[in-house]
């Protein structure tokens, strides 16, 4: 692959951290784990990457090495529901919110984390949401932690029954 500077294929995240900044993947016929900066995954307009999906991408081999250039898109999502049919009605305040990125975070009473897509906004046609906005949402957990399937953005008038999420 020396011979070529840019190469689409698909690759295996290893793991992957926004906080961090970066992560890793791999691809069938390199021995050495293929570089993967935020930057690059922030340029490919996915609201999420999780260890085990199957993305197909572009790299290339640098001097410091392998490194995804590009993200087309995840071929194969490797999050899958753990406890199913268990979706609760809770409260939670947003976090967070960037309709850029298509998602953010809202936080439980047991300080959990609930991530929000933006596809649950237009749903609701829901405009915008702001910080320490409280929440009605419908959640479900997964491998990868609590998701939204629903939003209400008033809670006092959402029909809902509240419980807890624990």
């Amino acid at each position: 692959m020396s011979d070529l500077s840019v190469v689409e294929t698909l690759a295996k995240v290893k793991w992957f951290s926004p906080y961090k900044g970066f992560g890793f993947v791999s691809v069938e016929g390199i021995a050495e784990d293929i570089f993967l900066h935020f930057s690059v995954f922030e340029a490919s307009r996915l609201p999420s990457l999780g260890n085990g999906d199957i993305i197909l991408c572009q790299i290339s081999h640098t001097e410091k090495g392998f490194q995804v250039t590009a993200i087309k898109e995840i071929v194969q999502a490797n999050k899958y529901v753990v406890d199913e049919g268990n979706e609760k009605i809770v409260n939670a305040t947003l976090k967070w919110f960037n309709s850029t990125k298509g998602f953010g975070f809202a936080q439980l009473s047991t300080g959990e984390d609930v991530f929000i897509h933006s596809n649950l906004l237009k749903k609701r046609s829901i405009s915008n949401l702001e910080p320490n906005q409280q929440l009605t949402l419908k959640i479900r957990y997964t491998n990868l932690g609590y998701e939204a399937v629903d939003i209400a953005v008033n809670p006092a008038t959402s029909g809902y029954s509240t419980e807890s999420a624990n």
